[in-house]
């Protein structure tokens, strides 16, 4: 199959309003003279960046809605889809650090939803959709490094992760034969607001060994979907983390990811 092709084509891009899904939208735009069609909850961000890109003689879309919500996933297929779409990059994530116990429940019923539940609603619909415009399109998950190893602390969003990867990477073969594509993109740490959120950024700041400038990530992300990469984990200290994960008893690489955790964990009794 040739590489994927994206001038003047529309590309979807889930969670566009930060991080990882903004600089790849900004990319798409500026690099590839390709239609990101925006999608997030925060609206006021998802219209400053179409109002940038717009910049760059593109034409970006902006779709506001939740992933959480069934409902607002299908509106998002069918506005996705006015037009012809020819990829799409799902995204959209949330993520938890601290005790797994402490992990409410009502916020990984949320997670869950965002990061497993929403990805194989517009997967399911999307690869479909492709298959019958028959103009070798293409998917891309955003997994995460977490996903081929126990993550301690990390628990539910590590084992979402293992789930998209699985998925992406089954479902990969299954469309081997066909005209479309699907890449699963496993980064590790990146520096975003995601990392800030989580409370992560102090102990593994911008410029850490093994965090990830975002322009560099998106930039490696885009070139894997281009060139149909079945799963792509970027830069080599990560790629270094996988091997080394695969290859060690779980429960060792488990105690060793909680040993590096727990010197970021809140203090108890910290806000």
């Amino acid at each position: 199959m040739e590489d994927l092709q994206l001038r003047d084509r529309n590309v979807l891009v889930t969670g566009a309003s930060s991080g990882l899904g903004l600089e790849m939208a900004r990319q798409l735009a500026r690099d590839h003279h390709a239609h990101p069609i925006l999608v997030a909850r925060r609206r006021d961000k998802l219209e400053a960046l179409a109002k940038e890109l717009e910049g760059f003689g593109v034409r970006p879309k902006v779709i506001v809605a939740d992933m959480t919500k069934p409902a607002d996933v299908e509106r998002t297929i069918a506005e996705a889809t006015a037009e012809p779409l020819h990829a799409a990059i799902l995204n959209a994530g949330v993520t938890y650090f601290g005790k797994t116990v402490e992990h409410p429940v009502e916020d990984i019923a949320s997670l869950v939803a965002t990061n497993v539940t929403s990805v194989i609603h517009l997967t399911q619909r999307l690869v479909p959709y492709l298959l019958e415009r028959n103009e070798q399109g293409a998917l891309m998950l955003v997994s995460s490094l977490a996903s081929l190893q126990p993550m301690p602390f990390q628990a539910v969003y590590g084992g979402s992760k293992a789930f998209v990867t699985s998925y992406g990477v089954a479902l990969a073969e299954e469309l081997r034969e066909h005209d479309i594509s699907l890449t699963t993109f496993c980064p590790g740490g990146i520096a975003t607001e995601m990392m800030d959120g989580a409370g992560l950024s102090t102990k593994y700041p911008k410029g850490h060994p093994m965090i990830m400038d975002v322009e560099d990530c998106a930039a490696r992300a885009l070139w894997a979907m281009r060139v149909r990469k079945v799963m792509h984990v970027p830069g080599v200290l990560n790629a270094l983390a996988a091997l080394g994960a695969t290859i060690a008893p779980r429960q060792l690489v488990a105690r060793l990811v909680a040993n590096d955790y727990r010197g970021a964990l809140p203090k108890d009794g910290a806000k």
